[in-house]
């Protein structure tokens, strides 16, 4: 009895419930032949995984993250996620030209899961498909000329990922002298392919998408997915062959890339299989199906860690990432955690392991395709207050070869603009501290407010060099000490009360970071922790002779799947001649929900928020209150004084940034909305 599963992406989980359905039956399945995501499926199954384990696995699945580019936000180095900003667009630049991305969606968190589920199966079986516990094929493309790669030997998980390789959604897997891409493409169903692995009873399962509407292709978009479609029936023509059996589950019209009801998908296919045992039935008897041990997982001693595909980064840095060192036993947890962060290095597109058998040992090749070196990005947003805001920054991400990365940043908003250069290094020499320069050029006009009636913009033209230190204590605790030395103008404007002024300014900086949250704008989970000092050093010149320590966080507490706590707060202490370019500035709608942003301005601040936050379809809706205060001394501190707001609201990511909208009273009644789109 051999099987044959198609493609057809998501509604390809209805495979689980076919095999489900069989499985009761007593079916005993000896060959199974796969293309695309029926490629995955099929090869998990023949390498001893049971149905109940496929449903487990597949719904334990975050669809919407597996292919995603976004690095784990935590394994990042802390210097480089300190205040990065993501942008809307980021295009490539190699040898003074613009390079497009190879795909529209990241492969490096499915060739992880696979790596994960099938390196043992595949180790176990020699690489030789008709070793695993079923015998196995799968179909993929020859890119070049478009013929059908019918595979039978090579490594599991890489074989399987490359007739997953759906063309401009996933980079095509390079294999031998060819590059191949979805199976699906050329024979989406391989009846053909288990006769020819000796099965006389074919059992068919098709999940292939139904052909689009007429109304879905009347944009580009559309006409070219018809094209592709169109194509690939016609190709699937020339290999289709009749199965003895074939099922079809009911999935509507229901997309490939919809993995929105996986437990609906999987229960679609156990239905349409139960509904096919009368026809398997007769035309064959039950013989039990396989004996099933525990499935293999890599065992051994890793001898070496070899690394491929690098071209202008260092194999040492890779290497030092992974911090899999030989000899030493294999750990599939340790793997993965050191391919997380080699990704999360940012110079790659994608990254993936493989483990080959070396004599009674075993060789890990870390295999990297590495990003450009050089982007141009740009990133957009708006708030209310602000209006648009928009920037464009160039980045080296590898200057000296050792994951330097140089950024220059243009910038312009209604609240100010201009440029920023910055270097950041993560040694001065082997084993010492890191490093960072930056310069800047920058106009800042922020509102001033007296009694929530807004008076107007400031102005504040800083120019300024700064090189600093920074020591790192794992990837969620950063120390930095810097010095400043620049010029800041206070301009005239009429009616605000603010003398114009040339300054000097020379400071010397302290902060100590501690950051575990899991996403910059819209968290899950984690910590964030900022303490910071500044001292004017009037020795140097400094116009100014004053101090500041500030603290601020934020902590986000998941209590169940869909429901946590957000919460907020900032502590700034200042003396002597504080200038007024140096006010804390506080606001809603994150801290004092019903005033303006940042209308508050004080030499003293003290403010506090908590938000219970709610998770429902790709939205947060949150219900804020918060309270807090600014002071001009110490002693005018006093917790009777906070003033209170209240808000209401909702914020979504989407591929442009995050999207928020909140509506605020505050303790004196007044009220306030809050829009912001965007980068923040």
């Amino acid at each position: 009895m051999g099987l044959a599963l198609s493609g057809g992406g998501a509604r390809a989980l209805a495979h689980i419930g076919v095999l489900e359905a069989l499985e009761e039956r007593g079916a005993r399945i000896d060959c199974i032949a796969g293309a695309s995501m029926g490629a995955a499926i099929g090869a998990l199954y023949a390498s001893g995984y049971a149905p109940v384990e496929l449903e487990r696995i597949v719904e334990s699945i975050d669809w919407r993250q597996v292919f995603s580019h976004r690095r784990e936000r935590t394994l990042v180095p802390l210097s480089r996620r300190l205040d990065e900003v993501p942008p809307v667009l980021k295009i490539g630049i190699e040898e003074g030209r613009f390079r497009l991305p190879s795909s529209t969606e990241s492969d490096y968190r499915l060739d992880r899961l696979l790596f994960r589920l099938l390196a043992g199966p595949g180790l176990r079986s020699g690489d030789d498909f008709d070793r695993l516990p079923i015998p196995f094929r799968l179909v993929a493309t020859d890119l070049g000329s478009g013929s059908r790669v019918v595979l039978s030997h090579g490594g599991l998980a890489r074989t399987v990922r490359a007739s997953l390789s759906t063309p401009a959604s996933l980079p095509p897997v390079p294999l031998g002298n060819q590059l191949l891409v979805d199976g699906g493409l050329v024979d989406n169903l391989p009846v053909d392919v288990a006769r020819e692995m000796g099965a006389r009873l074919v059992i068919a399962v098709d999940a292939t998408s139904p052909p689009l509407l007429p109304e879905q292709y009347r944009d580009a978009v559309g006409v070219g997915l018809q094209v592709v479609d169109v194509l690939a029936r016609a190709r699937n023509a020339a290999y289709a062959q009749g199965a003895d059996v074939v099922i079809q589950p009911d999935l509507g019209r229901r997309s490939s890339t919809d993995y929105s009801d996986v437990a609906g998908l999987i229960a679609a296919g156990r239905e349409a299989g139960r509904a096919a045992l009368a026809r398997v039935n007769e035309l064959s008897t039950p013989a039990g199906t396989q004996p099933r041990g525990p499935v293999p997982v890599p065992e051994g001693v890793v001898a070496e860690v070899e690394v491929r595909g690098t071209r202008h980064v260092r194999p040492g840095l890779v290497r030092a990432a992974l911090g899999v060192a030989a000899p030493r036993p294999f750990a599939m947890a340790e793997v993965m955690d050191g391919l997380d962060r080699v990704y999360a290095t940012g110079l790659f597109e994608s990254c993936w392991v493989e483990a080959e058998a070396a004599g009674d040992r075993l060789r890990l090749v870390m295999n990297a395709r590495e990003a450009p070196r050089r982007t141009a990005e740009l990133g957009l947003g708006y708030d209310e207050t602000d209006g648009a805001r928009g920037f464009v920054r160039l980045r080296d991400h590898d200057l000296f070869g050792w994951g330097q990365q140089a950024t220059l940043a243009a910038i312009a908003s209604e609240g100010g603009g201009g440029l920023r250069a910055e270097l950041l290094g993560d040694r001065l020499w082997a084993g010492g501290p890191g490093y960072w320069l930056e310069a800047e050029a920058f106009d800042e006009r922020p509102r001033l407010f007296t009694k929530g009636e807004l008076l107007g913009r400031a102005e504040f033209d800083r120019d300024d060099l700064t090189f600093g230190l920074q020591a790192s204590a794992g990837p969620s605790i950063l120390t930095r000490l810097g010095l400043t030395g620049g010029w800041l103008d206070v301009r005239s404007r009429p009616g605000l009360g603010v003398d114009p002024a040339r300054e000097q300014v020379r400071l010397l900086s302290g902060a100590v970071v501690w950051d575990d949250l899991d996403d910059r704008d819209l968290p899950t989970s984690g910590v964030q922790l900022r303490l910071t000092a500044e001292r004017s050093l009037r020795s140097l010149g400094a116009t100014h002779d004053y101090w500041r320590l500030h603290a601020r966080g934020e902590a986000v507490l998941p209590l169940t799947r869909r429901f946590l706590v957000q919460g907020r707060f900032t502590l700034g202490l200042a003396g002597r001649d504080v200038p007024v370019h140096a006010l804390y500035r506080i606001g809603g709608p994150a801290l004092l929900p019903g005033i303006h942003r940042d209308e508050l301005w004080g030499r003293q601040v003290l403010a506090a928020s908590i938000a219970p936050t709610l998770l429902v379809r790709g939205f947060r809706l949150c219900l804020r209150g918060g309270a807090g205060d600014v002071w001009p001394a110490h002693r005018d501190i006093t917790l009777r004084s906070l003033r209170r707001g209240a808000g209401f609201g909702f914020e979504k990511e989407t591929r442009f940034g995050p999207l928020a909208f909140e509506a605020a009273i505050g303790g004196s009644g007044r009220t306030a909305v809050y829009a912001s789109a965007g980068f923040r």
